[in-house]
């Protein structure tokens, strides 16, 4: 049997995580005569199997590959917060596409660590490279699997690269709806749009 100190060492975890861990079911004390806690050795390494498992996640994202500088500013900024927090153990996933896309490769992978409970961060440098909309409530769905999401910043001043981006998406989504993606006409309105939004 452990002392909650000698529990919180082998995980490397606070007394107040360990106090969260319980209460969330994770690990169960046994109390001895005393009302002190006290775990079992086996439910420790079970646990530390579980937390070690759990990854985390710095994700960046632009919407176009001329972006690619700001991609690598992005990822510069995570892994100095990482250092900064004593983190050496995440993994970086990047998207190249709108945040209205929601076939990015990166954010599927991400949504299927997240439901399978292999995630305990998603770090971003703003809310809006998770998610153009909806980032409430796609933070308060993956906190149900136990995952907290970390914003560095919380508003991003977009160049209008990235806005035209958004918009195309936004277009192309129902011109595809009311003349297929492979129609002629299809191809006209992306192109004329694309056209009008990059004008100055």
């Amino acid at each position: 049997m452990l002392r909650p100190k000698e529990v919180c060492e082998r995980l490397g975890i606070s007394y107040t995580t360990l106090r969260e861990y319980v209460k969330k079911g994770l690990i169960s004390p046994v109390l001895t005569p005393g009302g002190k806690w006290r775990f079992r050795e086996e439910d420790v390494e079970k646990l530390m199997g579980l937390v070690r498992a759990k990854k985390i996640i710095l994700y960046a994202r632009v919407s176009s590959n001329t972006q690619k500088d700001d991609l690598e500013r992005q990822v510069k900024a995570l892994e100095e917060w990482a250092k900064q927090n004593n983190i050496s153990d995440y993994v970086v996933i990047t998207d190249i596409g709108s945040g209205l896309n929601e076939d990015r490769k990166g954010f599927k992978k991400i949504l299927k660590l997240a439901t399978e409970k292999k995630i305990s961060k998603i770090v971003v440098t703003y809310p809006d490279r998770l998610t153009r909309f909806g980032f409430n409530t796609l933070k308060e769905l993956l906190k149900a699997f136990g995952v907290e999401v970390i914003t560095l910043n919380q508003e991003d001043k977009d160049p209008k690269e990235e806005l035209v981006e958004d918009l195309i998406t936004i277009i192309s989504h129902f011109a595809g709806k009311l003349y297929g993606k492979r129609s002629h006409k299809y191809e006209k309105v992306i192109e004329n749009a694309r056209k009008l939004l990059e004008d100055p």
